[in-house]
């Protein structure tokens, strides 16, 4: 085929093609863009609007906690917490309370008995003991016998209190209350420690 167009007239042909193309391609660029702008503004929005719920349900929970009263519930916590730690620690020493009891039992002087005995809350590794006499001065033989180095039970004993009852109805009418300290051979004896207790 023989081209008779002008060369001139052939080159604008050309070139009107190509700016064809270009502009197809200028509005697919357009169209592109705009569907950009349109996903990150609608992505903005969105955000935005959970960003607002979100702190709206933060408020919400603020004031159902305060409602409910949170720092009184925390210090009942530490309160609780601080109970069970001073039970764990008791609970550490378990005390061999029946052979300790036949223990003093054993060394108690003549006319006197042994009334009660438990741990004591003033002084570390020591227990309070009560016992019962016929007689008011039956209680330095008591000490004494506590105190014994033979007896290997107590390193020192500290009356607390002498109560004798001047009308007498019972047999033993005078009340002795003491404060014993177990010696290390009585810790060993009567004192355990569970595992891993110290």
């Amino acid at each position: 085929m023989i081209n008779l167009l002008p060369p001139s007239r052939a080159e604008a042909i050309r070139y009107g093609r190509q700016n064809s193309v270009l502009r197809h391609w200028l509005i697919g660029a357009a169209i592109s863009i705009g569907g950009l702008i349109v996903i990150v503004f609608s992505g903005w929005v969105y955000l935005n609007q959970e960003s607002g719920n979100f702190q709206k349900d933060i408020n919400t929970t603020n004031q159902q906690l305060q409602a409910e009263n949170l720092a009184q519930v925390q210090k009942d916590a530490k309160e609780i917490t601080g109970d069970i730690t001073v039970i764990n620690k008791v609970l550490s020493q378990e005390i061999k309370f029946s052979e300790l009891i036949q223990a003093i039992g054993n060394i108690m002087p003549p006319d006197t008995v042994l009334g009660t005995l438990s741990l004591s809350n003033k002084v570390s590794g020591g227990v309070d003991i009560t016992a019962n006499a016929k007689y008011g001065n039956s209680v330095p033989q008591i000490v004494a016998n506590l105190t014994d180095p033979q007896n290997q039970l107590f390193t020192k004993a500290d009356v607390v209190s002498v109560s004798c009852d001047s009308n007498p109805t019972q047999t033993y009418p005078c009340t002795v209350i003491l404060r014993a300290l177990f010696s290390k051979t009585a810790q060993t004896r009567f004192l355990s420690f569970p595992d891993g207790g110290k």
